[in-house]
């Protein structure tokens, strides 16, 4: 169907559809308010069979304003001070999002105009004009929107939450509602606009079709053409705010496109009727839902204790407490703005965050009247720098799957990142000129100078002997140098604490030097003459700031960490052999402490693995590890354990939550190195004490450890063999002791022929796309069956994907047979469209190459045609133009491999 260019589509019930979504019928989990089925949203197929791209967005295109628009300026308005004050929220104390009020009130229709008028030109941060990104938001946030994630949002300075993704027309105008009284009912309303229809009837309303009188502070449901009901998809709903002498009505409407932003908009002087045709079609249709007029129940008194400060990697404990007037509590709902994979329950949780940067968490308490409250709390989360830098995903708008890992390596004269998509590896160069020698660190976190993206960043000693970054920005890589001059060999370790990033490195004076960033500047100063060696060293982060471990002149562990204005170094009687190795760790409890390999502890030989905390006085913990672990470089981590997975990937609890508290997410702490015999090895505690476990391979040395605190993600150890660099992995939610598999690691940068895969969805289809890769100078290793391995690649951008077949391209399309997929999106649909003439360019991310055509037996010759391009640049001798191109079908055809 047709769209205007300004809208935003609706979302599905109880939820918002990713990017370019297709949808299908899809049952919601019956925990729900209500069950719902979706329609299916028409699309246009290309007029061309080799056209650019095809089929277009189901998400509308933007442009142009309606010219009835009358949009204020982004920003410019403020919040009334009702809303201001019921939605802001501090890490001090948490406010409720509502308050009661007597619905019969004569004035509650002005009430609900004038909150949503306060709000016109409030819009996204960061910055969209369309809906083919990222859709932030505070509205989702301060209503906690189930399924919202808040990777790569930015912070709303006004509400001081951290916005979150989802399409919210539905959550601004509950939102609103809840600002002026309205308590009845509010955890049927979601992020869906169809799901007011279902208030509506529990509230004893019948929605008709284009019918009814409309009043000020009415919400205005908009419909494909068919039936009102919430087992429809609505493409949006707004609110009234005014009624004129001629019968058109003014709107205030959420979520709506401008060439400055997706923001609040006010729309004046519409027939509802003109409106909806000429926004999306000429059969749509519009349904009035009325406020409630019953006197409304008090909202539940709720707050929320825990720490303004958590350390990535670490557990977290949060508390709620609630009460209601004249009733009781029932359920407590938990968010924590990581995916709704990480939803909780009850009034204790604990929670482990992944990335660094501020997180608001929000708690909503529902009473045995059917009234709720939502409270937020701000936490700052820190962490550390470690070998390998994770990035949660940020393609679908409900979850952090796949995590993607960059590991930073010298190439050549330069720097790469081996980049890992959830499924593969890929090497890519990546800006920067390191010294030949020390350690870089790879840091991760909200990065509010890349539109607040959560970014992987490099630092390291330069070539010329300065201290430098490189980081992927908006446009790609980016290298500069910062303040500071690191010593010949020097280690470099950095951590985002409580002020922002801060780099840590020895001087060649011995001085312990911080280079650290406040306000977009860099700055460096010497924290300590401690007279330490520029090598190893090692930092964990802890909630009063960061503590580093260095090795004194004489041998000697040291530990440095802020009291105050000062930070002392403080000696230990721990002596160190002359090649000892140090990695640093926070344990799950938060407590900062050293691993090291090559320590004199307890009368053992300087080749024990022993692991120290400080204690209070200056005293240490010193537990010796199992293993025989030769000299040289360790990595620690602390990891989930796999009783804390409670479901398969995707699994989340629905509001509106229980009173029965969620899983604690238990840690263990995990060190890789290599034994005497060659082997790698890991040692770890899953909270019954240190076992040992050998890995599969030969290794000479160990480059870095992966554990992301993530339900079912692997483990994976990196290292160096004497034929390049590998990785020892876990499967998804495999504890330490395995099994373990090993693969190769790229060596060098790949180059855009390596970047070509074939996908053929089953075996039907496999020959003609190994047939494809060997006219176009391919291996056979870049042609593969696996889905996991072509969605991972797809969604990426950096993978140039054919789809061999009509299985592969309604698989990718569609995905109608819901195989399991690393996004965990749900069965029925896909964040992907598909690109049908040859190109010799990556297409982009979420974008992949339909090599099926439209008679099957010419396949083989389109994929072929397609392949050799993407390498060559000119179709194959004697080629002219492309057989044409299949059309997708919602078909479940071929198997996942």
């Amino acid at each position: 169907m047709a769209h205007d260019n300004r809208r935003r589509r609706g979302s599905r019930p109880g939820e918002a559809p990713p990017r370019r979504l297709r949808w299908t019928a899809v049952a919601i989990p019956a925990a729900l308010i209500a069950t719902f089925a979706l329609a299916q949203p028409a699309f246009a197929d290309t007029a061309q069979p080799d056209a650019a791209t095809a089929p277009t967005s189901t998400a509308a295109p933007t442009g142009t304003a309606d010219p009835t628009s009358t949009p204020a300026p982004t920003g410019t308005a403020a919040p009334s001070s009702t809303a201001a004050s019921n939605t802001s929220a501090s890490n001090t104390s948490a406010k409720s999002t509502s308050t009661s009020a007597a619905a019969d009130d004569s004035g509650l229709g002005a009430k609900i105009a004038s909150v949503a008028l306060s709000q016109v030109g409030r819009g996204d941060n960061p910055v969209v004009t369309g809906f083919g990104g990222l859709n932030c938001n505070p509205y989702t946030t301060m209503v906690a929107g189930f399924s919202a994630n808040s990777d790569g949002c930015g912070y709303d300075t006004t509400f001081k939450v951290r916005n979150s993704n989802e399409n919210w027309c539905a959550d601004f105008v509950k939102w609103v509602w809840q600002q002026v009284g309205i308590t009845q009912d509010m955890n049927t309303v979601n992020a869906a606009a169809s799901s007011f229809v279902q208030w509506a009837l529990d509230d004893g309303q019948t929605p008709v079709a284009d019918s009814g009188t409309p009043a000020v502070g009415d919400a205005v449901v908009f419909y494909h053409a068919g039936a009102i009901t919430p087992a429809r998809y609505a493409d949006h709903v707004g609110i009234i705010v005014a009624v004129n002498p001629d019968g058109t009505v003014d709107m205030v409407n959420g979520d709506f496109s401008s060439s400055t932003n997706v923001k609040v908009e006010h729309d004046t002087n519409l027939d509802l009727t003109t409106f909806a045709h000429n926004t999306w079609s000429s059969g749509e249709v519009w349904a009035l839902v009325s406020p409630p007029t019953a006197a409304q129940h008090p909202t539940p008194h709720a707050s929320i204790d825990g720490p303004d400060t958590a350390v990535v990697g670490t557990d977290a404990v949060f508390h709620a407490k609630a009460t209601e007037d004249g009733g009781s509590v029932t359920g407590y709902y938990w968010t924590f703005g990581d995916g709704r994979a990480t939803n909780s329950n009850g009034a204790d949780v604990t929670h482990t965050f992944a990335t660094p940067g501020l997180h608001t968490i929000t708690v909503t308490a529902t009473s045995n009247f059917g009234t709720i409250s939502t409270v937020t709390r701000n936490v700052n989360v820190v962490g550390a720098s470690a070998g390998v830098a994770a990035v949660p995903s940020t393609e679908t708008w409900y979850s952090s799957y796949p995590v993607s890992y960059y590991r930073f390596v010298r190439s050549g004269s330069g720097l790469a990142a081996d980049v890992w998509d959830g499924a593969s590896w890929l090497q890519v160069q990546a800006a920067g000129a390191p010294a030949s020698s020390g350690a870089p660190a790879a840091l991760t976190y909200i990065d509010p100078e890349v539109n607040s993206a959560t970014t992987p960043h490099a630092y390291y000693r330069a070539k010329d002997g300065s201290l430098a970054e490189t980081y992927l920005g908006t446009d790609g890589w980016v290298s500069k140098t910062l303040p500071g001059m690191p010593a010949e060999g020097a280690d470099v370790v950095a951590a985002y604490t409580a002020s922002g990033p801060a780099v840590f490195f020895v001087d060649a004076n011995g001085d312990l030097n911080e280079t650290s960033e406040e306000s977009g500047s860099w700055s460096t100063a010497v924290l300590s003459h401690s007279g330490v060696q520029p090598a190893p060293l090692a930092l964990a982060e802890t909630a009063d700031g960061p503590t580093l471990f260095a090795v004194s002149h004489n041998g000697k562990l040291t530990t440095t960490s802020s009291a105050g204005h000062a930070w002392p170094t403080v000696p230990s009687n721990v002596r160190l052999s002359k090649d000892a190795m140090l990695s640093a760790v926070t344990t799950p409890d938060g407590v900062a402490s050293v691993i090291v390999n090559g320590a004199d502890a307890h009368g053992k030989s300087a080749s024990a693995l022993v692991q120290l905390t400080r204690k209070s006085r200056g005293a240490w913990d010193q537990t010796v590890l199992p293993g025989s672990p030769a000299a040289g470089a360790i990595a620690a981590s602390t990891y989930e354990l796999p009783s804390a997975v409670s479901g398969p990937l995707g699994n989340f609890p629905n509001p509106p939550g229980t009173l029965v508290d969620g899983p604690k997410q238990p840690l263990g702490t995990v060190v890789a190195f290599v034994s005497t015999d060659g082997t790698p090895a890991v040692s770890y505690n899953d909270g019954s004490g240190w076992k040992t476990s050998a890995l599969p391979g030969k290794a000479s040395a160990i480059t870095g450890i992966a554990a992301e605190p993530i339900a079912h993600q692997p483990l994976q150890v990196y290292f160096d063999t004497a034929s390049g660099p590998a990785m020892d992995t876990t499967g998804d939610t495999a504890p330490p002791s395995g099994p373990w598999t090993t693969q190769a690691l790229p060596a060098t940068p790949a180059s855009f022929a390596d970047r070509v895969l074939l996908y053929a969805a089953g075996s039907a289809d496999l020959p003609a796309a190994q047939a494809a890769a060997t006219a176009a100078g391919l291996p056979a290793s870049q042609v593969t069956t696996s889905y996991q391995v072509a969605w991972a690649a797809t969604l990426s951008g950096d993978h140039f994907v054919i789809a061999v077949g009509q299985a592969a391209l309604n698989a990718l399309e569609y995905n109608t047979c819901g195989w399991a997929n690393p996004s965990a999106v749900d069965p029925g649909s896909t964040p992907f469209d598909y690109v049908t003439r040859a190109l010799d360019s990556l297409p982009g991310a979420d974008l992949f190459m339909n090599g099926a055509a439209a008679t099957a037996s010419q396949t083989q010759q389109r994929a072929t045609d397609m392949a050799y391009y993407a390498v060559h640049g000119t179709l194959p001798a004697g080629e002219t133009a492309l057989p044409t191109a299949a059309r997708s079908a919602r078909t479940c055809l071929g198997s996942a491999s």
